[in-house]
């Protein structure tokens, strides 16, 4: 019963700690323009490119201190679908992205309404493939991003920003993802 009630009462002490800092906590939702990818056919040497669909962001982060910090997202979406005749294949080859990444985010505000901000971290990219032999490419490259922020309120604000996530080259994929995103940031 004693370790039920001092486990009670430290949980009760973390929650407490943690919901007096509720404000530091953020979360946003950003698309962007899928970008272009381009396949090699390994048996043959061809290559086609297709433009990917729109590729969407969730993120959330926790701020550190005013001006850094720390953030983790999920991006989905950029299929691309080449052209088999062009490759030489018999199918159709698609490809769908996904991504997770971790960076520390820096923020300077210039007045009430506008900031900046610049993110360096880490991204795993992944795109599965399917038809004409595409399989599964992944890998794990640096992330570099910019961008500006206008704060509709002290708790919403729209974002412009442009974010670099390395260049995937393995079996016949050829991808460089960078992504310049519209969104919105909540924060709690």
């Amino acid at each position: 019963m004693t370790k039920l009630l001092i486990s009670t009462l430290l949980g009760a002490a973390v929650l407490a700690g943690s919901s007096a800092r509720a404000e530091d906590y953020y979360a946003g939702l950003t698309a962007s323009k899928g970008g272009t990818l381009n396949y090699r056919n390994p048996l043959n040497g061809k290559t086609a490119s297709d433009d990917a669909s729109a590729v969407f962001k969730l993120y959330g982060g926790f701020a550190l201190t005013e001006n850094y910090a720390l953030e983790a997202g999920y991006l989905q979406g950029g299929k691309a679908r080449f052209d088999k005749a062009a490759l030489g294949m018999a199918t159709e080859p698609t490809f769908k992205a996904r991504n997770l990444y971790l960076a520390g985010r820096y923020t300077h505000r210039f007045n009430d309404d506008w900031s900046a901000f610049a993110k360096l971290g880490v991204v795993r990219n992944r795109y599965e493939g399917a038809g004409g032999g595409a399989g599964t490419v992944s890998s794990t490259k640096p992330l570099l991003g910019v961008g500006m922020a206008y704060n509709v309120t002290r708790e919403v604000a729209l974002t412009l920003e442009y974010e670099r996530m390395g260049r995937t080259r393995k079996q016949g994929v050829n991808v460089l993802q960078n992504a310049l995103q519209l969104g919105v940031k909540v924060g709690f």
